[in-house]
């Protein structure tokens, strides 16, 4: 129940800023022909920063929570508790979990944290392509990315809930989050011609990337709830 409410706070939270975020737009004045190499830069180096980020999370996943729990003592006996069941790839070695995971070459991977991290890499280099090449578009171009854009931050929220899955889907929708994540940004950084418009996407995206989360948490739990075995990892 208390997961449930989390979700639906975070949900509630995701669509509200989708949609102030953009009202704000549409009714700003339209400065695309005239957005300046440092808004762009300035919005930049934080997308990439934020993908960077993310990217050392995935490859080293437990470094933000030993920082977090430094210093907590009641933490250490709370993780005795879990082990138990061995974790591959971010997730228990079970046959539950196997459509959640990738194996290759003897190594076991997440399949979201893996779609991420690959969606960062390509985001990164997109971003850099942005900044770098400027040009003059269509105005409509980038009203059209901001919905597909959104679009496509939906429909991986739809994937993450399906009771059916499969693992190379799965990584996929993952990439396209982090690329919806982009779009977003550099469509409402060229139509508003502010930087703060872009900043605020990438902080943004952050809550958005926690409600695919809190998503991903909610399913876990339903699967060790409707599990008949009793480790319950989740």
């Amino acid at each position: 129940m208390k997961q449930t409410k989390n979700i639906l706070y975070y949900l509630i939270l995701s669509i509200v800023a989708a949609l102030l975020l953009v009202v704000l737009t549409f009714f700003s004045p339209s400065n695309i022909s005239t957005i300046k190499i440092h808004d762009k830069l300035i919005v930049g180096v934080a997308f990439i920063s934020s993908c960077v980020f993310g990217i050392s999370l995935v490859r080293y996943p437990s470094w933000l929570k030993r920082v977090a729990r430094h210093g907590n003592q009641d933490s250490g006996k709370k993780q005795t508790q879990k082990t138990t069941v061995k974790y591959r790839g971010h997730h228990p070695n079970c046959g539950k979990f196997q459509s959640h995971t990738i194996t290759t070459k003897n190594k076991t991977y997440c399949a979201g944290c893996l779609g991420l991290a690959i969606g960062s890499l390509i985001s990164i280099v997109l971003m850099i392509i942005y900044i770098l090449f400027s040009g003059r578009y269509p105005s409509d171009l980038f009203y059209f990315l901001i919905f597909l854009g959104f679009i496509i931050i939906s429909v991986t929220y739809i994937e993450i809930v399906l009771t059916l899955r499969y693992a190379v889907v799965h990584v996929v929708s993952n990439i396209f989050l982090v690329i919806g994540f982009l779009l977003v940004t550099i469509s409402i950084t060229e139509i508003t011609g502010d930087q703060i418009y872009g900043l605020i996407c990438v902080l943004l995206s952050f809550l958005w990337l926690d409600t695919r989360i809190q998503l991903s948490n909610g399913q876990h739990e339903r699967i060790c709830r409707n599990c008949t075995e009793s480790c319950k990892m989740y």
